[in-house]
């Protein structure tokens, strides 16, 4: 007697699941006619049961190769990134170098320059320091020459004014003195006579 299944599962529904889990077509098809009108035999379920099974295990196996695979691939990816790595190293340990070496470089260029730049200072400073100490040696020996006939000339003034104050006091002496004495005498006896009147 045919009983049919619950009215919520069509018989395309269970090919199509079938079909999914990777029985082929003809299978596929009589399988799920003789399921849905309840038909299915034991035989028809060890044969499911076997070729399920042996789908999974060929599942199992694809499985595990691709995992091999992966593996290996990331192991070559990884042999790969450490050989990267490596050789990024190695780049950078020479780019460092090759940076130091520019820096040492630079380094003893800019003292060579500090030098010359200071031992060009240094002679232009005591270039500098000659030339004033020159010119200063001759504007002093200048003005101590015209401090000299300065005070040379005053001096000579100073001689001559003198000369001339002696010759005015030595006449003052000779002339005035004795008109001095000549007006004063005549005081002089008067209030000596009249002191010893």
């Amino acid at each position: 007697m045919k009983v049919a299944l619950t009215a919520n599962i069509t018989e395309e529904q269970i090919y199509k699941e079938f079909l999914r889990l990777g029985m082929e077509q003809l299978i596929a098809q009589d399988l799920s006619k003789r399921y849905y009108h309840n038909e299915l035999t034991y035989r028809d379920l060890e044969n499911l049961e076997k070729q399920f099974g042996l789908k999974f295990e060929n599942l199992d196996f694809k499985i595990d190769t691709v995992k091999n695979e992966l593996n290996t691939k990331i192991d070559n990816v990884e042999k790969n990134l450490q050989k990267d790595i490596s050789n990024l190293d190695a780049k950078i340990d020479n780019v460092e170098k090759n940076l130091d070496a520019k820096i040492d470089n630079v380094e003893k260029n800019l003292d060579a320059k500090i030098d010359n730049v200071e031992k060009n200072l240094n002679t232009k400073i005591d270039n500098l320091s000659r030339d004033i100490k020159q010119n200063l040696d001759e504007k002093l020996e200048i003005f101590g020459k015209f401090l000299s006939e300065k005070m040379e000339t005053n001096n000579q003034l100073l001689s001559e004014k003198l000369k001339v104050s002696n010759r005015i006091i030595t006449i003052a002496a000779i002339v005035v003195i004795p008109i001095a004495i000549s007006i004063l005498v005549p005081y002089v006896v008067s209030l000596i006579g009249s002191h010893l009147n």
